[in-house]
């Protein structure tokens, strides 16, 4: 036996002695030298060895550096739980964000007009027109105005009048209509003739717009019936907007949003006016509210976890012999049945730490960020069933900070790899201009970080402490567990066999092609969609609210604001020339209600100007004009400005114009509405808006801008592909430098990169396959999966490429590194793939789609990724030579078959064979044998 390891130990130190006693080299070959052995330190094996070392000697210093880590916890309470769906998705650099700011500057706000739709329909599906209903209309419409309020500090009641500004009377419209109709209803007569004709209407004497309000109208002519053509109206829409003066009134409008949709769920059921309430902060809210329901279903998914991590953790130990009857002397069995316990522990506290982390920085957590603790829990427990897995095959006859040193040194440089891609995955999704994704992103790479943190200095502390003492023995295996590791290693050995046979490698690649093929059509089929009803709760009272403004009020008023953002002179005719130009071409466009339905203050204006040059306005208002007499119809000019915008049937224009009466023109600038129906598709208004904005760049003297509710979304929608092509860009990118600087051989790297973008192409495929949109969530997922695919492809590379040498000195063949990186892998990557589904499977039954696009991409990317990790590429890796596999591009000379390990590899196994070697790194100094002694290498 001494003479076989002296033997062995020679033909190591031959190797090693070569390795040193190369020719002198070029200065080009110096320089790539140097390149190469400076890429060769951030391997880090030696790092982790000596970190594996420190640890396993000082493992109170780490588990207090944990406990401070942790201390973070704290801070996580109380969430910050709060969405932005109106504008969170929506990049920061989009045309959208651009006018949404041209808008706050036009109105003088610190923040976009909140809107509150109030929709009223007759629960017997009678007309909202009669009598009743109408009336219980105006009473609702005075007592969301009146009588909802909310606190805040230094003022008890806030009401809607203490924020509306210059849309308090937006609803004046149905206060107008309903008295008007109980007056001709009753056979009265008005100051002034009014006809309540549909969609324009005249009251006291000036037109006005009914499509705003009224929904669903059926129309007809009757002679008994002279004052209004509405035969039916379905529905009322009451539109409460606020204009946010300042950043704290913001909370104010939003809990006063809230206490109307409470106001309303709270009305009873006998009352024949129904009242369905939407607005941006009931729609977070309820993303919100949904989110937290996904809680016991993470309880489950954890327990289930756990369970499995559990049995799994037991059967190692059962497999390596660790609860043999010698350990139960040494207390192992006991600190053994905790290892799945702290396994469990690391993703858990990295996911409260994150937390944790938001509540110091004051940042809120989003629904997607809800998502997370199901990813870290599943994706986090990796690294440490790969630290047990080798901490049990080492041998328990060295001591602690050996035994950790070795398993570090193993683990380290693979875990760091894996970690760090998807770190980096998440950080490019962190660094997308789009909050909601960003928010959920940068907390998902934390954790990870976290988890990998967690796993060195806490779990590895754990294993130090629970290792066998020095000088343990070996432990015996019993007859059954032999038989069962007989098993197992015939099995692998069966199996390394089976990915060398041509006819399955065959089979195999005509499989794999097909699955690329469906994959790229796939991806040329996704279609970028985002749609409000799609990521709503199932469950939430705001679906019906939601689909009649998608499926009945946007389809019949569909309304655009055209700002001017420049001085506007009335009595310029070039001016109103040319601004009228712009009016008639949005105007023209398809789809268009007509001129009867835009709110255009200059036509009302000229109106005016005639009325009151016909002597009316001191008739009607008892108001002195000393000028009436000079004011000539059909010659207008600005001196009635004043006058139209304290007229009570005009003043809601003090709301789309900004004047200065002391200036000249006093009109500083002004918005107007223009009106279409017919825009039912998400198509649709995506070109509608582009035709909007490309009618503004055509008349660049008028400064106009434009903005839409929808806004925001549609410019999601355009900009999802370019986000997800650069988001996906550059974390390939990454990958690529990230595996080539711990793998380093240009070959299995280009192999491991080409397989990341084969699982990546198949996942975003299959994905559209599944019926599944492009939007802010699959994007994230897509992320995901680009940051999950290296675990799949780096560890089986690593090890492949890392295959020692056999005793005889021998290179490793094709066969010996199959089986040393598939048994190095393979049960590791089955429990940290199964456990992750095991996690998130449960938000099935939750049936809402966010998390089902995760369940969905998480499974595509375990079941391909697994595929490829462990059939792909270690039979691809098979068919290259070895002097393939271990070419450095950074060396300076020509491959050789009977390359070796680096010298600590060598080290190594000389130390396994109880001997050491000792001596200068230069040719002139030969390597001497010693015997071993605790931590040589």
């Amino acid at each position: 036996m001494e003479e076989e390891k002296t033997r062995a130990a020679s033909a190591l130190l031959e190797r090693a002695q070569a390795q040193v006693s190369e020719p002198k080299r070029t200065k080009l070959g110096e320089f790539a030298d140097f390149i190469r052995w400076s890429f060769s330190k951030l391997e880090m094996r030696k790092f982790f060895r000596w970190f594996g070392q420190f640890i396993g000697n000082y493992p109170i210093p780490s588990l207090i550096a944990f406990g401070i880590m942790i201390s973070l916890i704290g801070f996580a309470f109380p969430m910050n739980l709060r969405d932005r769906v109106r504008d969170g998705y929506t990049p920061t650099n989009s045309k959208a964000y651009q006018e949404s700011k041209r808008l706050r500057e036009f109105s003088g706000l610190t923040g976009d007009p909140m809107m509150t739709s109030v929709m009223l329909r007759a629960r017997d599906k009678s007309s909202m027109i009669d009598p009743d209903n109408l009336m219980d209309a105006v009473r609702l419409l005075q007592h969301v105005k009146e009588n909802i309020s909310v606190s805040s500090e230094g003022k008890e009641r806030n009401r809607f009048s203490d924020f509306c500004g210059h849309h308090c009377r937006q609803n004046d419209v149905v206060d107008y209509f309903a008295l008007e109709m109980v007056k001709l209803r009753a056979g009265e007569l008005s100051l002034f003739k009014s006809n309540l004709t549909y969609p324009m209407a005249m009251l006291m004497g000036q037109k006005v717009h009914l499509e705003r309000n009224f929904y669903g109208v059926q129309t007809s002519f009757n002679e008994n019936r002279t004052y209004t053509n509405i035969d039916y109206c379905e529905l009322i829409l009451l539109t409460f907007t606020a204009d946010i003066q300042r950043p704290e009134e913001e909370e104010i409008v939003a809990r006063w949003e809230l206490a109307v949709s409470d106001f309303a769920s709270k009305r009873s059921k006998d009352e024949n006016v129904e009242m369905l309430v939407i607005g941006a902060e009931i729609v977070d809210l309820e993303m919100n509210k949904d989110s937290q329901r996904m809680t016991p279903y993470f309880a489950i998914g954890f327990a289930g976890a756990a369970v499995f991590i559990f049995i799994s953790a037991w059967f190692s130990l059962f497999l390596y012999g660790r609860l043999s009857p010698e350990f139960r002397g040494c207390g192992m069995v006991t600190a053994n049945m905790l290892l799945p316990v702290f396994v469990c522990v690391v993703p858990a506290m990295a996911i409260l730490t994150t937390f944790g982390i938001y509540g110091l920085l004051g940042l809120r957590i989003n629904s997607l960020m809800l998502i997370m603790p199901f990813l870290i829990m599943g994706i986090g427990v990796n690294d440490s069933f790969l630290v047990v897995h080798h901490w049990l095959r080492e041998r328990t006859t060295l001591t602690r900070s050996e035994l950790l040193g070795f398993v570090f040194e193993d683990v380290g440089p693979s875990i760091t790899m894996t970690t760090l891609t998807n770190v980096i995955s998440f950080a490019v999704g962190a660094a997308a201009p789009t909050a909601e994704i960003a928010l959920f992103c940068a907390g998902s790479a934390i954790a990870m970080g976290l988890a990998y943190i967690y796993t060195l200095i806490f779990f590895g502390a754990l294993l130090a402490f629970y290792s066998a003492p020095e000088g343990s023995p070996e432990p015996k295996k019993s007859r059954r567990q032999q038989q069962v590791g007989n098993f197992f290693d015939k099995l692998l050995l069966w199996y390394a066999k089976l990915l060398q046979n041509n006819i399955f490698r065959t089979v195999f690649l005509l499989i794999w092609i097909g699955f690329i093929v469906g994959g790229v059509v796939g991806c040329t089929t996704i279609t970028s969609k985002l749609e409000t009803e799609k990521i709503l709760p199932h469950e939430t009272p705001i679906r019906m609210p939601n689909r009649i403004i998608e499926e009945q009020i946007w389809p019949e008023y569909y309304p655009v604001i055209i700002m001017v953002h420049r001085p506007f002179d009335v009595a310029d005719k070039a001016l109103n020339t040319e601004f009228m130009e712009l009016v008639d071409e949005f105007e023209g466009l398809e789809g268009s209600r007509g001129a009867n339905s835009t709110i255009l203050w200059l036509r009302n204006y000229k109106e005016y100007f005639d009325f009151v040059a016909a002597g009316n306005e001191k008739d009607i208002f008892g108001d002195s004009d000393e000028d009436a007499a000079e004011i000539q119809k059909g010659q207008y000019d600005n001196s009635q400005i004043q006058g139209f915008l304290e007229s009570p049937i005009t003043r809601h224009f003090r709301g789309m114009m900004v004047v200065d009466h002391d200036a000249s023109p006093p009109v500083r600038k002004f918005s107007f509405v223009v009106a279409y129906r017919n825009h039912t598709t998400w198509d649709d208004r995506i070109r509608i808006q582009e035709e909007w904005r490309t009618i503004c760049e055509r008349h660049p003297n008028l400064n106009a801008t434009i903005w839409n509710v929808n806004g925001m979304f549609v410019d999601q929608m355009q900009s999802l592909k370019t986000l997800a092509a650069e988001s996906i860009v550059a974390t390939l990118a990454a990958m690529v430098v990230v595996t080539f600087i711990f793998i380093q051989k240009p070959v299995p790297v280009a192999v491991a990169v080409l397989s990341i973008g084969s699982i990546a192409i198949g996942t975003i495929g299959y994905i559209a396959i599944w019926k599944l949109d492009l939007d802010p969530v699959t994007i994230c997922a897509i992320l995901i999966s680009i940051g999950m695919s290296v675990d799949f492809t780096a560890h089986i590379s690593m090890y492949f490429v890392n295959c020692p040498r056999g005793r005889d000195g021998m290179p490793p063949s094709a066969l010996d590194r199959l089986v040393h990186s598939i048994g190095s892998i393979f049960w590791p990557a089955i429990q940290g793939n199964a456990s992750t589904l095991i996690c998130v499977l449960p938000l099935v039954a939750l049936n809402n789609y966010i998390p089902l696009v995760f369940v969905k991409t998480l499974t595509l990317v375990v079941i391909i990724g697994t595929a490829h990790g462990l059939l792909l590429i270690p039979m691809f890796l098979s068919l290259l030579p070895s002097s393939m596999l271990e070419w450095d591009l950074l060396s300076s000379r020509k491959p050789s078959s009977t390359d070796t390990a680096d010298r600590s590899t060598v080290g190594r196994e000389l130390q396994l064979l109880g001997v050491s070697a000792v001596g200068s790194k230069s040719a002139e100094e030969p390597l001497l044998l010693t015997p071993a002694t605790p931590g040589d290498v």
